[in-house]
């Protein structure tokens, strides 16, 4: 490419729109139910389970290929699922219309087989409204719910204690989420508020028994993900304002706040790598996600216009999220494959080798060197500098590489096109391929 041609498709890359992530690792896969899906738990990549209206709850162990629905012993939604391990697994649901022997307020469902059999006991306090669940082991765990409760229970939820909240607080909004960082149980964060009132959270330093409580938002937080044990993120918003993160770099003792100017309330969030994190914003139907731990936010569709409620990437190769009318969506970064190539020494610069073959249909391969570790970005774009996929959006050690692209998952006509190499936000290369079909 001749260094005019070189700068005019550098120059179409900042003026053109182009979305920022290749949305063809996200699939929606086959779901045994139409009712709302709204909570994800997942201990690994292989089993996981959904949770939803009207008490719905349906278990995968073969990664989203097929799906079980269980007896969950209730037709109330379904506000929070948990399961520590493939064993003991905990929810919780509100009573709102109750029948004798029940009465008004919360349900609790416990289960120690893997959700084949769900016990259901009434919480004690009635008009006492939980809404989360977590545990860290088989006998500790966390409750959640109106009136800035957040409960503990020491001995497998035999008896649930009210934990100490900051006593600062006296708006008594509902705690949406409870979380446990998981290298150090001593750290906890929780969050909650409610609509244009607060959106409050709060952080324990001393395994759950004490929590400091602070105000950020107008809006409630509905999320939370810890990515070490000084950063976490909370996710929440308005109808009016949009989306909106808080977000701490030093254990809670300090928080940034900010609202991300993108319609949609973010229900779940969850991170893929240390650095990227994913958002689900509810009926807006779209994801937000952010590369640089937060900082910033870019918006995309949801596949098929699902309206997405929750999110959970089990590693950094899969991921799941749940919506609207029983919509699973799996996130499966194998659909495309980056491949080591083996036996050669790491290069001394950044390489980007020409495609072969080339002309292609509809596969080429795409070899690139990376001199020392660093965040790379592989991408291709049609004449216009519009992007047509994002291929390799991570940070990877040295070495060499080669890309198996195919078109076949995505909308190319015959013509040329141009692929660039960019690591640590330098772009280091681009060439020109032809498709010819």
């Amino acid at each position: 490419m001749n260094n005019v041609l070189k700068i005019i498709f550098i120059t179409f890359l900042f003026i053109y729109p182009h979305n920022s992530h290749s949305q063809d690792f996200w699939s929606v896969i086959e779901s045994p139910t139409t009712k709302n899906l709204t909570d994800i738990s997942f201990i690994n990549s292989n089993t996981g389970w959904i949770a939803g209206d009207s008490g719905i709850i349906i278990r995968t162990t073969n990664g989203g290929t097929d799906w079980t629905v269980q007896s969950s012993g209730t037709f109330n939604n379904i506000e929070d699922i948990f399961f520590l391990n493939e064993r003991l697994g905990w929810a919780v649901s509100y009573e709102i219309f109750p029948v004798a022997p029940n009465y008004l307020g919360t349900l609790m469902l416990t289960t120690t087989d893997g959700g084949d059999t769900w016990l259901n006991e009434m919480y004690p306090d009635t008009n006492l409204f939980l809404s989360c669940v977590f545990f860290v082991d088989s006998l500790k765990g966390f409750m959640g719910g109106v009136g800035s409760t957040i409960l503990m229970t020491t001995n497998n939820g035999n008896n649930w204690a009210k934990t100490r909240t900051d006593s600062t607080l006296q708006l008594l909004l509902p705690v949406f989420k409870v979380k446990f960082f998981n290298d150090d149980p001593d750290i906890g964060y929780a969050c909650g508020g409610f609509r244009d009132i607060a959106g409050i959270t709060w952080v324990t330093r001393d395994g759950g028994f004490n929590w400091e409580g602070t105000v950020l938002a107008p809006e409630p937080f509905f999320d939370l993900t810890i990515l070490n044990d000084q950063k976490t993120i909370c996710s929440g918003g308005d109808l009016e304002y949009g989306s909106s993160i808080a977000r701490t770099t030093n254990q809670g003792m300090n928080w940034l706040y900010d609202t991300l100017g993108v319609f949609g309330l973010s229900y779940g969030i969850d991170q893929r790598t240390p650095s990227e994190i994913w958002m689900a914003s509810g009926y807006s139907e779209k994801f937000l996600f952010s590369r640089d731990t937060g900082l910033t936010w870019t918006p995309f569709p949801a596949p098929e216009n699902t309206a997405v409620f929750d999110i959970v990437f089990t590693d950094t190769i899969y991921g799941f999220s749940c919506g609207g009318s029983g919509k699973i969506l799996k996130y499966d970064r194998t659909t495309s494959s980056i491949n080591i190539i083996q036996n050669q020494n790491f290069p001394e610069e950044y390489i980007l080798k020409q495609n072969y073959p080339n002309p292609f249909n509809p596969t080429t391969n795409l070899e690139f060197g990376i001199s020392e570790p660093g965040f790379v970005n592989l991408k291709v774009f049609d004449v216009l500098g519009n992007e047509v996929a994002t291929l390799v959006n991570e940070k990877m050690p040295a070495g060499n590489y080669n890309y198996q692209f195919s078109t076949v998952n995505y909308q190319m006509s015959s013509g040329v096109y141009f692929y660039s190499l960019t690591v640590n936000g330098i772009l280091t290369d681009t060439k020109r391929m032809l498709l010819l079909k």
